[in-house]
C-alpha cells in the first residue's frame, strides 16, 4: 500500500512539473516567430489545416489573457481549454463537496458530439470562402 501511494505521489509530481514547464515555455515564448517550435506535419504535407493547427499560438494568447486572439488562432483549442478548466473545477468541487460531483461530460453522447465537432471543424476551416475562412489560423 505504501508503494502505491509513493508511486501515485511521484506520478502526480511528475505530471505537475511537466505542466508547469509547458505553461512556462508557452507563456514566455511566442511560437509564431520561432523556427524551432514544432510545425504541423499535416499542414506541411498537404497545405490544409488540421483541427490542431494554430493551437500553439492559441495557448500562448490564452496564457496572456488574449482570449479573442486565442479563439481566432484555433477555436477548438479555446473550447478545449474551457473544458480543461471545467474539469479542474470539478476536481476541486469534488474534493470539498463529494456529494455534488455530477459531471456533464460523462454523458455517453458526449464523445460522439466531440468527434462530430472535430471532423466538422476540420472540413469547414479548409473551405476557401467566408465565413469559414475565418476558422483558418
Amino acid at each position: 500500500m505504501r508503494y502505491r501511494k509513493t508511486l501515485q505521489f511521484f506520478l502526480w509530481s511528475l505530471g505537475l512539473s511537466a505542466a508547469v514547464v509547458f505553461v512556462y515555455i508557452y507563456y514566455k515564448i511566442n511560437p509564431a516567430g520561432q523556427d524551432w517550435m514544432p510545425k504541423c506535419p499535416f499542414h506541411s504535407m498537404t497545405g490544409l489545416h488540421c483541427p490542431g493547427c494554430g493551437s500553439q499560438r492559441a495557448i500562448h494568447d490564452f496564457l496572456h489573457g488574449n482570449l479573442i486572439d486565442a479563439f481566432k488562432h484555433n477555436f477548438l483549442m479555446g473550447l478545449g481549454i474551457l473544458v480543461l478548466l471545467y474539469k479542474i473545477f470539478l476536481l476541486i468541487r469534488a474534493r470539498f463537496y463529494p456529494d455534488k460531483s455530477a459531471n456533464l461530460l460523462y454523458n455517453p453522447k458526449v464523445p460522439w458530439i466531440i468527434l462530430i465537432l472535430i471532423i466538422s471543424f476540420w472540413i469547414l476551416r479548409n473551405l476557401p470562402f467566408e465565413p469559414f475562412s475565418y476558422l483558418a489560423p
